[in-house]
């Protein structure tokens, strides 16, 4: 738990919960704090699987994943090329494209090439500007008119130089977990005020959360679908969490999917499985017990 990205405190969260499982679980193990020696001290810690609660850059990009296939340690959640290919926003939407799977437009802006005040908006307004390669909403920013839009770029610019507009979906947002090869209930978000942004995500009181979505049975099904087309296209395994909008005409767009989901107490995939009598210490249990590598 922890790392050396943005995410670092809700990683402590999760981790935190995670240890409090395994002790209820009686499982034998070593709570560590990632840091920039991880490598030299996975190389000397003698386990039989790690239990990823990391999240976001160096943790859930396949970097950690590829210094665990290298050392031959067992670990939680999908595989380094499947982790690498969910971080970066771009190479999801390219697969969900090939995939027919509905996602809102979008540009990409180099930063290491161009300037942001040298880059040109390609997209209608109202438009959503984010780090390619980035979680939680960090660096993220909703543009509506033209003077916000260097400033938007310069934001995400500061967490990734590869840098995604993409089209604002105006009408609700809803999340869907992936359990294995099941489908738990459909969350709806409804943050009290303004955007679903990193403190309303992480703090209790903040957000509502409905469970069921209320959408109509061909929503929940087309959403449910999409999900599970995106959790295969991207050759993900054991879990992850796929974030969705669904517009005024009650056609759902794919956003993106997050391989280790968070596990703290406002996060949604607890929620979700908790609505399916799914026990938080059952998922930890099928996460430790069915652990691999790519390489077996």
């Amino acid at each position: 738990m922890g790392g050396i990205g943005n995410e670092r405190e809700v990683s402590l969260k999760t981790g935190a919960a995670f240890v409090k499982s395994l002790e209820r679980l009686k499982y034998p193990f070593e709570s560590i704090v990632a840091g920039a020696d991880l490598p030299q001290v996975m190389s000397q810690t003698k386990c039989d699987c790690a239990l990823l609660a990391l999240h976001g850059k160096y943790a859930e990009d396949g970097i950690v994943q590829g210094i665990l296939e290298y050392l031959k340690i067992p670990y939680t959640g999908s595989g380094v090329l499947a982790s690498a290919l969910a971080m970066n926003k771009i190479l999801t939407k390219q697969i969900l494209t090939h995939w027919h799977v509905p996602t809102p437009e979008w540009q990409v802006a180099d930063l290491s090439k161009y300037k942001a005040g040298e880059i040109k908006l390609g997209l209608k307004l109202p438009v959503v500007v984010k780090p390619a390669r980035e979680g939680s909403t960090i660096g993220l920013s909703i543009v509506r008119n033209e003077n916000e839009f260097v400033k938007a770029l310069d934001t995400a610019g500061a967490c990734d130089q590869l840098v995604i507009i993409e089209e604002y979906i105006d009408g609700s947002e809803v999340t869907v977990c992936i359990w294995g090869d099941k489908v738990l209930p459909i969350i709806e978000i409804i943050p009290k005020t303004g955007l679903y942004d990193y403190k309303r995500k992480y703090t209790a009181g903040e957000t509502e959360y409905i469970i069921p979505a209320r959408i109509s049975e061909k929503v929940k099904k087309l959403c449910e679908n999409y999900s599970l087309e995106t959790f295969k296209a991207v050759d993900c395994r054991q879990y992850a969490r796929v974030d969705l909008r669904i517009d005024k005409n009650d056609k759902p767009f794919v956003l993106e999917i997050n391989t280790l989901p968070g596990f703290t107490e406002t996060s949604l995939f607890p929620k979700a499985a908790a609505k399916e009598g799914i026990t938080f210490d059952q998922i930890i249990e099928v996460l430790v017990e069915q652990s691999t590598l790519d390489y077996r």
